[in-house]
């Protein structure tokens, strides 16, 4: 009986992009309110790039699977 096991890293690796999309939209809705705040433009820039990174991880252990 074959079992479909995801790797636990992809779960992890998922789980922390949905958390820090979760955080930047949080921002993101702060930022619409006051857009001059630079300092917090640059803090949902920080998290799109760790949700990027984390995408590329992804999607890579994805596509080594096939």
């Amino acid at each position: 009986m074959g079992s479909t096991r995801v790797p636990e890293a992809a779960v992890d690796n998922k789980s922390k992009r949905e958390k820090l999309r979760a955080k930047r939209n949080l921002l993101f809705e702060k930022y619409l309110k006051n857009p001059e705040d630079t300092q917090r433009a640059l803090e949902i820039k920080l998290l799109d790039d760790q949700v990027a990174e984390f995408t590329k991880q992804i999607d890579r252990k994805e596509a080594a699977k096939i």
